[in-house]
């Protein structure tokens, strides 16, 4: 299943509560089927989604309105969504700082980014890979980036943990290093992708070391 994403396009779209200058909740909700699967969501879908992760950034409907929407333009704050990354990212076994450099250079952390190929969210999913893990609003950040984690975590089992190789195929698809005999696909897109997603991780490190 292909999930290629165009590096760096972005589209950028307001929430319609932030448009109102209404306050938006940050919370997260956690939901379990009783076939065992979990899902999440930013609000209470319905009465099965308990509160899984409070917001404690600043309330109030003047700070929600201020927000710089370029950098958080979806109802998940950067606090939450960084703790509730660093969660899903602990419970799935996939390091934290790979999942925010994969947003970061997917969609510089909007939830509303949409590539010209049709991929969409925080985690730029493409609609087929977004239905593969449940997803039904592919905005939704506590959803897309459940749904990210959870296919990096399959792609990094399929290639044996090279990191390389695994954004080679969230960003180009499975097929295509397959095709090009497990190696990182000689398109221009996937060759900028690889190393920004590599070099976004290291300059992390390095400012977590300072």
């Amino acid at each position: 299943m292909k999930t290629q994403t165009t590096l760096m396009r972005f589209l950028l779209c307001t929430a319609a509560a932030t448009l109102c200058g209404e306050a938006t909740s940050a919370d997260i909700y956690r939901s379990e089927g009783q076939d065992g699967t979990v899902r999440f969501a930013s609000e209470k879908l319905d009465a099965s989604y308990r509160l899984y992760l409070r917001d404690d950034s600043p309330s109030g409907s003047s700070a929600s309105s201020k927000r710089n929407v370029s950098a958080l333009s979806s109802s998940l704050g950067k606090e939450s969504r960084t703790a509730f990354i660093e969660k899903l990212s602990s419970k799935y076994g996939v390091d934290p700082v790979l999942v925010q450099a994969i947003i970061d250079v997917e969609s510089k952390g909007s939830s509303t980014a949409v590539s010209t190929k049709g991929a969409s969210g925080a985690m730029q999913l493409m609609p087929a890979t977004a239905a593969m893990y449940g997803v039904t609003n592919p905005a939704d950040p506590a959803q897309n980036i459940d749904a990210g984690i959870r296919h990096l975590k399959r792609l990094l089992a399929l290639y044996d943990g090279n990191v390389a190789l695994s954004l080679a195929a969230y960003n180009a698809g499975e097929g295509a290093v397959a095709k090009h005999a497990a190696r990182i696909p000689p398109y221009r897109e996937t060759m900028l992708y690889v190393p920004a997603v590599l070099a976004r991780m290291q300059a992390a490190r390095n400012q977590s070391t300072r």
